[in-house]
């Protein structure tokens, strides 16, 4: 018995360090993507910071493996991968590694925030993404990944009945390969509809990059149309700061 209680105090304080470092690390993602930038998407002041309150661990092993299905797929075909360099790759690998025997291919893949509602993020995590439910957007119908936490906020939505300010937003692992990189200040209907249709009538790309950080000086999204694409790993519950 006491050899079992002492296994258990084992694995329990190894969970427990676990717990701060994802912490710790999603922390560090946060403090390194805030830009004190905004878009139209923005209701209200540009937070100058975010505060972390608690992280959710999100397990579904069917989604894994169709997720691997699709990260193999792309891995295996003949298309040279863009490699992007997300701003989020160097902690983005240390949280995969946390939570997953596959280390992130930093080539093809990458760890990215998506910011929407408490309710939708449920709804997500119960039946996937649903591209029936997705705007048409820069770049079609699609589940559209920021690199920062501050786009990624821009989204979210304070919890019902919230007295502390908590929002949330999915960290998730996200499938990128040959990605169709978008530079275009205002792109037309027609050339929207054409990036949705390289990815999913072409299949030239993988996925779609909006740079709008570089023609408008805001923030890079990248956009995915499969819900197998993108592989949620963490909520993120948080505080917005002002100071």
């Amino acid at each position: 018995r006491a050899a079992a209680e002492a296994k258990a105090a084992e694995e329990a304080a190894a969970a427990e360090a676990r717990r701060v470092c994802r912490m710790s690390w999603l922390q560090q993602a946060f403090d390194e993507t805030k830009k004190m930038k905004s878009t139209m998407d923005r209701k209200g002041p540009v937070p100058t910071a975010f505060k972390i309150c608690r992280v959710e661990e999100v397990s579904d092993q069917a989604w894994s493996d169709r997720y691997k299905g699709q990260l193999q797929n792309v891995l295996g075909s003949e298309r040279e991968m863009s490699n992007l360099s997300p701003k989020t790759s160097l902690v983005g690998a240390k949280l995969v590694s946390s939570v997953s025997q596959d280390p992130l291919r930093t080539d093809a893949e990458a760890v990215l925030f998506h910011g929407t509602s408490p309710s939708a993020i449920e709804g997500i995590l119960s039946s996937g993404f649903d591209r029936d439910r997705c705007k048409f957007g820069l770049a079609g119908k699609g589940f559209y990944f920021a690199e920062s936490i501050t786009k990624a906020d821009e989204y979210t939505q304070l919890e019902d009945g919230s007295v502390d300010g908590l929002r949330c937003v999915l960290v998730c692992r996200v499938v990128i390969g040959r990605a169709q990189v978008c530079a275009a200040v205002q792109p037309t209907e027609q050339y929207k509809q054409k990036l949705e249709d390289s990815v999913l009538k072409e299949g030239t790309y993988d996925s779609v990059m909006m740079d709008r950080e570089r023609c408008r000086g805001t923030f890079r999204e990248f956009v995915v149309y499969e819900t197998s694409r993108c592989l949620p790993l963490f909520v993120v519950w948080y505080q917005r700061r002002a100071d």
